[in-house]
């Protein structure tokens, strides 16, 4: 009987840890920030959660945080996608301007989650995108490494999309759609 009990917990724990394997492998991932790049919205020290399977059935959006592994890194960093594939970005005075192509006159993004409104023009500072890749920045822009420094971000690279922030400090959840 004792056995029969033991055997079945074993066979739970297996199971458990079988399917906690396929969903941080398949679907969910998680890890803990270090640095300040994306400060406001995510600290250092903030739990992320990464929706590892939305983008196998829709393009990454602008304004999306993800985490993505640079061509040049060989750690993973957490940033916000800027520009689309195929667009032309250009930094200037501060702003960031979204063109479709060299002649169109473009469109300034508002970006209400920075709380110092200015990017530094500072590494690449106009590039048009390939049709796979993405521009990304921090939200904290006067620490970040990001596209200006690192290049752009092949579709490929990107590990997923933050779904979920857990702040330790203040015991919060913030979710994101």
């Amino acid at each position: 009987m004792r056995d029969v009990k033991i055997r079945q917990i074993l066979e739970l724990l297996l199971a458990i840890g079988i399917t906690v394997l396929v969903l941080r492998t398949f679907a969910v991932d998680s890890f803990v920030v270090k640095g300040d790049s994306m400060s406001p919205t995510v600290l250092s020290g903030d739990w992320v959660f990464v929706d590892k399977i939305s983008y196998r059935f829709r393009d990454p959006g602008r304004e999306d945080i993800i985490v993505v592994k640079p061509r040049t890194e060989s750690s993973r960093i957490i940033k916000r996608i800027i520009g689309l594939p195929g667009e032309r970005i250009e930094i200037a005075d501060g702003k960031v301007q979204i063109k479709n192509d060299r002649q169109d006159v473009g469109k300034i993004l508002q970006e209400a989650y920075l709380n110092l409104p200015a990017t530094p023009t500072i590494g690449i500072n106009s590039i048009n995108l390939d049709p796979k890749e993405y521009f990304v920045l921090g939200d904290n822009r006067y620490a970040s490494i990001d596209s200006r420094e690192l290049g752009p971000i092949d579709t490929w690279n990107i590990n997923g999309r933050v779904f979920l922030i857990f702040r330790p400090s203040s015991l919060s959840l913030k979710i994101f759609k």
